[in-house]
């Protein structure tokens, strides 16, 4: 398990590679003029503001909760707007359809769980649903550094290829669309499905490698604290609310990885999320980037001068990293994941 101080020295080196964009923006330290040229601004990409507009208004209630919709509007915001609801809507109707005859047929209608077992057949076996083509786990570039897009559903649907992010939203939006019950879950680096069982039990779906596992297996293979599971940081069901805060945090990310800038739009996102959910760690982590970077900036430009700017920054950084800590949190490098996901695929094929 990696602590927390790992963390810190894993984000420096894989996460945090920034090109600032600078504004001249004014502080008075004792009296004396600074020029902070180095903090980054927001840049004013209207896509991502209405995106997040939008997702603010479903995560306060104020508009009806989709997870279909949420994960459209991310989607929609990195592609600057060129994306067509319907066109997204129309595709994941014709697969809803394809399911819902399935279940007919099979005459499975009287099981709450026939969405499930309909969706586990169509992800995990090749068959005339899923045009002979069963969805597999993608390791090209599976974190999305280089290419954002490798987290969205649309390439699920497109490639029938995906990560331990795209799969289970696609998962969840269509089984949303057929009216059955899942739910989202985290573990270390990873997203997975749960669902309760026709016997009332949690039923834990992975599918990046298309099989079920057990809390015990995920707990193992990803080395989860007894601490982090009691603080509903891992192996929990995620709520709607929570699913809408993952999805902010997504727009932060895409908004990051597209301008290759953890400015103050992520920032807005994630203090967005912790208003409601003070201990939602993908925000906490979100956060916790952007005054890292912050603060690399100042120092880089300011040497080691303190100030009112210097200090708040930091002490955000050490909040994020106290509370992180608190929780149980824990996190995998890219290749420990990597790793990871092989060798249960690995294990499968024995």
């Amino acid at each position: 398990m990696q602590k927390i101080t790992n963390l810190i020295i894993f984000l420096l080196l894989a996460t945090c590679k920034i090109t600032a964009s600078p504004r001249d923006t004014i502080y008075y330290e004792n009296n004396k003029k600074l020029l902070y040229d180095t903090i980054p601004y927001m840049i004013r990409d209207q896509a991502f503001l209405c995106a997040f507009n939008e997702l603010q208004m479903m995560f306060t209630g104020i508009k009806t909760y989709s997870l279909k919709r949420a994960e459209f509007i991310v989607e929609w915001a990195y592609s600057g707007g060129k994306m067509e609801y319907s066109k997204f809507c129309h595709d994941i109707d014709s697969v809803t359809n394809i399911l819902k005859n399935f279940i007919k047929v099979n005459n499975i209608q009287q099981f709450i769980t026939a969405p499930n077992f309909a969706l586990f057949e169509y992800f995990t076996k090749p068959s005339p649903m899923n045009e002979n083509k069963a969805f597999v786990y993608d390791f090209d570039d599976f974190t999305g550094e280089k290419d954002f897009r490798k987290q969205f559903v649309t390439k699920v649907m497109e490639t029938h290829t995906g990560q331990c992010t795209s799969l289970p939203l696609y998962y969840k939006i269509l089984c949303d669309e057929l009216g059955g019950q899942s739910f989202l879950a985290f573990a270390p680096r990873h997203m997975y499905i749960k669902h309760i069982g026709e016997d009332g039990k949690w039923v834990n779906i992975e599918l990046t490698n298309g099989h079920f596992v057990r809390d015990e297996w995920m707990i193992q293979t990803s080395q989860i604290s007894t601490e982090a599971i009691r603080n509903g940081v891992f192996l929990t069901a995620l709520s709607e609310k929570e699913n809408i805060a993952f999805m902010i945090t997504q727009l932060g990310k895409a908004y990051h990885q597209k301008y290759n800038s953890w400015d103050y739009f992520p920032l807005q996102c994630a203090e967005e999320v912790l208003k409601l959910l003070p201990n939602f760690c993908d925000a906490l982590i979100l956060k916790l980037c952007v005054h890292q970077q912050l603060g690399r900036n100042y120092l880089y430009k300011y040497g080691q001068i303190r100030s009112n700017y210097a200090d708040y920054n930091y002490g955000e950084f050490k909040r994020m990293i106290n509370t992180l800590d608190s929780l149980g949190y824990s996190q995998q490098t890219d290749d420990e994941y990597k790793n990871s996901v092989e060798k249960a695929l690995n294990d499968i094929k024995k």
